[in-house]
């Protein structure tokens, strides 16, 4: 062989990724200039056994952590969109509760003199709103 890069080229024809092949010929402690095909090989096999052994079970071990935190980000995802989904209809209900409420006591205290313009756009613009929102459902049903 004449370099490094001839030397990973030709452990890539069996397969070997070019930092698994170099760390072969490292750990060998071979010349690589000075090598033949052969000493290139025994250096891939000598560092084949253990060595890829170990890192083949530390990449399956890091592989079942990736996916186990992946479906655990899945679970919070449809987790956090469910709830967001029950406070969105939580607020609704308790804005439609609240507002219907203040109609009530406006609607008491308006003959008693008492009349508040904020009060009477509050009530114009929820209605407005209402009557948009079933109009919407309206649309979605046909």
């Amino acid at each position: 062989m004449h370099s490094k890069k001839e030397a990973i080229e030709f452990a890539k024809k069996f397969n070997w990724t070019a930092k698994d092949a170099e760390r072969a010929f490292t750990q060998a402690n071979i010349d690589i200039k000075e090598a033949d095909e052969q000493m290139l090989l025994m250096a891939l096999v000598k560092f084949a056994g253990p060595e890829l052994l170990q890192r083949q079970y530390l990449q399956a071990a890091q592989k079942g952590q990736v996916t186990k935190k992946v479906k655990y980000i899945k679970e919070i995802e449809i987790d956090f969109a469910d709830k967001v989904n029950e406070y969105e209809t939580t607020l609704h209900k308790e804005r439609s509760l609240f507002i219907n409420l203040i109609k009530t006591i406006y609607q008491f205290a308006k003959p008693l003199g008492f009349e508040d313009p904020w009060i009477e756009a509050l009530l114009t613009k929820y209605n407005e709103y209402r009557n948009d929102q079933s109009s919407d459902q309206n649309d979605q049903a046909s």
